[in-house]
């Protein structure tokens, strides 16, 4: 709050604001909790405190010898006497921090950063807290991102795929939309996986996802013939083809045609870092 109160002078939001932070939460038994510490999760304030709050951390590493503003000669320099450098990549409450030096650096920033975090009250998860090398690869936003031997060359580039999670999870929501009541048209299956199908890919599209959305494609189509089997209990393959798919392999009802994700087209591009413009103004 007092964070808050720092760039927003209006009281009435400000009480606003307080009035979400101390709501409580609604139990499954239908009673109200109260929130002692934090925001509800899921709550509609949590990503915007979580921006306010964490801002402490875009300041930090702004200031930091070897930070975003250092340049390029004293990046340069710092390197020649064996000094790290060092970016803050940050969504809401999820960052990364890439650290150019060794490990022994990256152990010493832990500390720091946990310093000022506790400024605001936060602290770091240990469970979450991972140190890892670029080689070794991690999961950021639904992402996985690792430096591999490009194939029949001896260059080395950083690839961003889906990660195994994000895949999980879309599986599993194809799944749990493939159990509907097998008395609905398909049509209203269709409209809803298609929503969910078209949502993903475009997210992932910019990535190596290729094979990805292919694999996707194997399971989303098992998913629902194994939902037409069941709505059409002794019915063989070739009644189902010839009711859905017209004589062929992939199904519609009408008009409304199953989302194909192996159709979606990536685009590949380069991660540009800091050269990518900000549309937000620095503060001072």
């Amino acid at each position: 709050m007092d964070r808050v109160r720092a760039r927003i002078g209006d009281k009435r939001v400000l009480a606003l604001v307080k009035a979400f932070l101390k709501a409580g939460i609604l139990t499954e038994t239908g009673t109200s909790k109260e929130t002692v510490t934090g925001t509800p999760q899921g709550g509609i304030l949590s990503p915007l405190m979580s921006n306010v709050a964490l801002s402490v951390l875009d300041e930090h590493f702004v200031k930091a010898p070897g930070g975003p503003q250092s340049t390029t000669k004293q990046r340069w320099t710092r390197r020649q006497k064996g000094l790290p450098n060092y970016r803050l990549i940050r969504y809401a409450d999820d960052f990364v921090i890439l650290v150019s030096g060794t490990r022994a650096h990256t152990e010493a920033l832990l500390p720091k950063v946990a310093e000022v975090l506790s400024t605001v009250g936060l602290r770091l998860s240990e469970e979450k807290t991972l140190i890892t090398h670029i080689d070794e690869g991690l999961d950021f936003l639904g992402w996985r991102i690792q430096r591999h031997q490009k194939r029949g060359t001896v260059r080395q580039y950083v690839y961003n795929y889906p990660a195994k999670k994000a895949l999980r999870s879309i599986k599993a929501k194809t799944k749990a939309l493939c159990r509907m009541n097998v008395s609905l048209p398909l049509a209203v299956l269709l409209h809803k996986l298609n929503q969910v199908l078209r949502g993903w890919t475009a997210y992932f599209r910019p990535g190596v996802s290729a094979r990805t959305f292919q694999y996707l494609r194997m399971i989303v189509w098992r998913q629902v013939f194994g939902w037409l089997r069941r709505k059409h209990l002794g019915t063989g393959w070739k009644e189902l083809r010839r009711r859905y798919c017209d004589g062929g392999w992939w199904p519609h009802d009408g008009e409304v045609v199953l989302f194909n994700p192996g159709s979606v087209v990536t685009t590949r591009y380069r991660p540009r870092g800091t050269t990518i413009p900000s549309p937000w103004p620095s503060t001072s």
